[in-house]
């Protein structure tokens, strides 16, 4: 395998990168493979990752060529090409790491321009190739990798927050993701039949007057009758 692109053909392959070009994504990396990605950058240092990461390509061009060009019975048996995830496939962790000029990795493009799907797939790769938790949000626990933060010195979770406004999509499931990864429980998996006796002993502590009350705790209230002596 050649590991020696042309600036043409690297100029190229950004550019099927860019406008989701996925069979031509697929037949540089098969000729060229991590070497030739790796060597791929335009002008401000944008890498294939931001490319198809800015433009949230997940096959959507290849699905409207088979749409177009076949009967729709045939065009859920059509194979469309993931240009993210075909990257994705041969992508050394440093490049899901590296910034552009502007101090950007590819998943603040991703952040910026809404594509939940894109940050998905990046967060899917393991932490050892680059993914995970480390892509999201600086964490005071060491990583295999350093955080992605971007010039301003935004981790992508506070880059998501401070986007604000057409950005609460992405938003949100940044912070759903975070939130389970560091601990939280998806709530729709707890029992919502928890119930516990509540005892109130009000006036003195010998137990007369005490009111004894079940409080469901599945609706976070509580209902307590007190009675004074």
């Amino acid at each position: 395998m050649s590991t020696t692109p042309t600036q043409d053909e690297l100029a190229d392959f950004l550019l099927s990168c860019r406008f989701d070009e996925g069979e031509e994504v697929r037949a540089f990396l098969k000729t060229y493979g991590a070497e030739g990605l790796k060597a791929a950058k335009d002008e401000r240092g944008n890498t294939a990752l931001h490319m198809a990461c800015g433009n949230g390509h997940l096959g959507e061009v290849e699905r409207e060529r088979a749409v177009e060009s076949r009967s729709d019975d045939k065009v859920a048996e059509v194979d469309i090409t993931d240009v993210l995830n075909a990257l994705l496939e041969v992508a050394p962790a440093e490049l899901l790491q590296q910034t552009n000029e502007a101090g950007s990795p590819p998943v603040h493009w991703a952040v910026m321009n809404n594509h939940v799907a894109c940050v998905q797939a990046l967060v899917d790769v393991p932490e050892e190739r680059g993914g995970g938790l480390p892509l999201l949000k600086v964490s005071p626990a060491p990583a295999k990798l350093m955080p992605q933060k971007n010039a301003a010195g935004r981790d992508a979770f506070d880059e998501a927050v401070f986007a604000g406004e057409g950005k609460e999509e992405v938003a949100g499931w940044i912070e759903g993701y975070v939130w389970k990864a560091e601990g939280g429980k998806d709530d729709g998996k707890e029992s919502t039949e928890q119930t516990e006796e509540v005892t109130l002993k009000m006036g003195d502590t010998s137990g007369e007057g005490a009111v004894t009350e079940e409080v469901d705790l599945s609706a976070h209230t509580e209902a307590l009758k007190v009675e004074d002596k």
